[in-house]
């Protein structure tokens, strides 16, 4: 997995509510049969219902097709991100487009979990920081955005350097590049000396 320390690239405004995995993942392609669906990219398939017509045309006006949004590596929305079905190929098709955070006020809990375990970012900032922050791009000739890790702060073109929280056991995972099962196996040869102290003062917690 791709560590994650400080990242800068483009953000791109989606600040809708409620973006469910569905919407972020679709099984079928405008414009695309079934079987022709089955074999395309999740890249390629990425919001790809909100992209296209139904005959498959690009809509212009949609962020994410616009030529200073195409390379997005950043994504700002709106409440609960992620919420419906549990498909980790949300997180998956976000990552194969090049995304690697996600700053909203609220997510889904399964794709919040998900994110983590590969690598991707889902970073929680009140709407109203997040409005500024778009607003701020858009008054600027950049669209680009740092998430640092190592300082757990952004830095927007034109603001000051907006702090946030991430607990602990979330960004040191990121930062190492680890899910969460490698991340705890770091800490194996503990976890085995503590079962060896705790085998012999709680005998019956460990049957034969």
């Amino acid at each position: 997995m791709e560590k994650f320390t400080v990242v800068s690239g483009v953000a791109a405004p989606m600040l809708m509510t409620n973006i469910n995995t569905d919407l972020i993942a679709p099984s079928l392609m405008p414009g695309h049969t079934p079987d022709e669906a089955v074999k395309m990219t999740l890249r390629e398939k990425m919001f790809a219902n909100l992209r296209f017509t139904p005959d498959g045309k690009e809509k212009p006006d949609f962020v994410l097709n616009q030529p200073r949004y195409r390379e997005a590596r950043v994504i700002l929305a709106g409440p609960n991100f992620g919420c419906g079905s549990s498909r980790e190929t949300a997180v998956w098709s976000l990552m194969e487009a090049g995304v690697r955070c996600v700053i909203a006020p609220s997510f889904g809990d399964i794709f919040h979990d998900n994110a983590f375990q590969n690598g991707l970012l889902p970073l929680k900032l009140d709407m109203a920081v997040i409005e500024r922050i778009a607003g701020a791009l858009d008054r600027s000739n950049a669209a680009e955005i740092t998430v640092d890790l190592t300082r757990n702060e952004l830095l927007v073109p034109g603001l000051e350097p907006i702090r946030f929280e991430l607990a602990e056991d979330r960004r040191e995972p990121l930062m190492e590049g680890l899910d969460q099962l490698s991340f705890i196996l770091r800490s194996k040869d503990a976890i085995e000396a503590f079962e060896r102290d705790d085998v012999v003062t709680r005998p019956w917690a460990y049957p034969a």
